[in-house]
């Protein structure tokens, strides 16, 4: 094993808990691209896409739409083994764009590629796994491109099924991946990457595992190895299988506090409380993404991916003109959109995605399937997270953003950035008594004195207030008309606003109905 990686076996809870801190970050940072590439897809017909395609265009954002609710399923079921095993959660993240660690083809070219490890003696050089940077760009060929390498298999299994998927994915002397990959970096002058088609700046993500012993004496200032990198994404679920196998007295936890989420949400989250049903957990967030051991016709995401790139390319093809997507920038962020009312919008979505997650981390932490007499905090909010919520409050949101305009007299319009302030990661981040730092990681270990607020139904209900009282104030405000890209949306934007405005007002309601007397049988709207 190379000294750029973890020596050895995972050896103690400590170490299992990182394992599954990077497996969380890594299924949260897939969802919001994929979230975000399908906010992009177009809601009308226009002149670049007639009604006919707007109908494949609309199959296509239900089909990413699926994929981002079951990241947010393997989200879930990572937390529920940090749950098991007598962990906190962890909702945590870093911003976008970033390199991930994990994918970087040169950690990635062992699963997909086991021909390399032969040796030095064969005579055609191996395919290589091209590195898959993480940014937020509009739905378009390279985008889903992207995904499809995400999610894939190996080389070998791409090109007996779909030779050309395996050249998009994998460089070869014939076939090199595009120039605009990383994977020459060696873990110098990383303020230097850059990746999609404007060269869009990348850093290199941290990793939540502490660097080998042996590498000590090579730390940077910050405490993190040079050029330490802990394998390929494949290689962490692995690892982590591995020592819930072997590691002694784990699944400690208590089992009511398990979350479970309902079928109606499409999402499948299952109680975890032994080593048995972490496997079943673990099957199925590596059946779902690349399908492996997978019976013949799974819906993977790596098919799902493949399926809908397959039909764009043929659209195209028939009409070169056609556009399924907005014109949304890359990576929104205040270097490119600067019109105040647009900003408004940007912010109000990153508040009500920074409640989701402090709902999320949360319950995770008071669940309580027992719950049976006031105050019922956690039925409360298991009401609130995961569907209700991303369907009723940030998509809506996130659909009127990509229709305003970026910047004074462009074209491009806004998206959402899903921005997470250092003060918003410390109330997510994990309570850890021995903290050990990584680049670009919080202080850990003030969690308790830090975050009381996440035990307060009252700082939701806070929160709803600020979100109503703005989304009431953009909503009534006469500059949205000469925001949009298109005016004739203004009647369709100013009911998605108030589309937003119900919602939020009835799950305010509901929240503090629920925690007083328990759950209630419906979704209740009261003015």
């Amino acid at each position: 094993m190379s000294s750029r990686e973890p020596d050895g076996p995972i050896t103690s809870r400590e170490e299992l808990k990182r394992y599954l801190w990077d497996a969380c970050e890594i299924e949260h940072q897939l969802m919001i691209q994929y979230l975000f590439a399908a906010f992009t897809l177009k809601k009308h017909p226009d002149a670049t896409c007639t009604p006919a395609q707007w109908e494949s265009v609309r199959r296509w954002g239900s089909q990413v739409m699926m994929v981002a609710r079951q990241e947010m399923e393997h989200l879930a079921l990572a937390n529920g083994i940090l749950t098991a095993i007598a962990e906190d959660p962890f909702f945590a993240r870093e911003n976008l764009p970033v390199q991930p660690r994990y994918f970087l083809g040169r950690e990635r070219a062992r699963d997909h590629s086991p021909r390399a490890a032969a040796g030095p003696k064969k005579r055609k050089p191996e395919p290589v796994p091209c590195d898959i940077p993480f940014l937020f760009e509009r739905f378009n060929l390279d985008t889903v491109g992207r995904f499809v390498c995400a999610e894939s298999p190996s080389f070998d299994s791409l090109l007996q099924a779909r030779e050309r998927v395996a050249h998009w994915c994998f460089g070869t002397p014939e076939h090199p991946c595009r120039a605009t990959a990383l994977a020459d970096w060696t873990g110098e002058g990383a303020a230097k990457l850059r990746a999609g088609p404007g060269g869009h700046p990348l850093r290199l993500s941290r990793t939540h595992l502490p660097p080998p012993p042996l590498r000590a004496a090579v730390r940077g200032k910050k405490g993190q190895a040079e050029g330490f990198h802990p394998g390929s994404i494949q290689e962490l679920y692995g690892r982590i299988r591995t020592a819930l196998h072997t590691l002694p007295n784990l699944f400690v936890g208590n089992p009511n506090q398990q979350v479970q989420v309902l079928v109606e949400y499409q999402i499948n989250v299952t109680p975890i409380t032994s080593l048995q049903m972490a496997d079943v957990a673990i099957d199925l967030i590596v059946e779902e993404g690349e399908g492996i051991d997978a019976p013949p016709g799974f819906q993977s995401h790596y098919t799902r991916f493949y399926e809908v790139r397959d039909e764009l390319v043929r659209l195209q093809q028939e009409n070169p003109r056609f556009d399924p997507a907005l014109p949304v920038v890359t990576n929104p962020g205040p270097d490119n959109i600067s019109l105040p009312y647009t900003v408004r919008v940007l912010d109000l979505f990153n508040y009500a995605y920074t409640t989701l997650l402090f709902v999320l981390t949360s319950l995770y932490r008071n669940y309580d399937s027992q719950e049976s007499a006031y105050p019922y905090f956690s039925t409360a909010l298991q009401n609130v997270a995961f569907g209700p919520f991303m369907t009723m409050v940030l998509r809506p949101i996130a659909e009127v953003l990509v229709h305003l305009k970026a910047e004074k007299g462009g074209r491009e319009t806004a998206g959402p950035s899903f921005h997470l302030s250092p003060e918003d990661e410390r109330v997510l981040w994990p309570r850890q008594p021995d903290a050990v730092q990584l680049p670009g990681e919080l202080v850990a270990g003030r969690q308790a004195a830090q975050a009381p607020e996440l035990a307060d139904i009252g700082f939701f209900l806070d929160r709803m207030s600020v979100i109503l009282a703005e989304v009431e104030a953009l909503s009534t405000e006469r500059r949205l008309k000469d925001h949009l890209l298109d005016r004739e949306h203004e009647a369709w934007a100013k009911r998605q606003l108030a589309f937003v405005h119900q919602n939020v007002h009835a799950t305010a309601n509901n929240l503090r109905r629920i925690y007083q007397v328990g759950e209630i049988s419906q979704f209740v709207i009261q003015y």
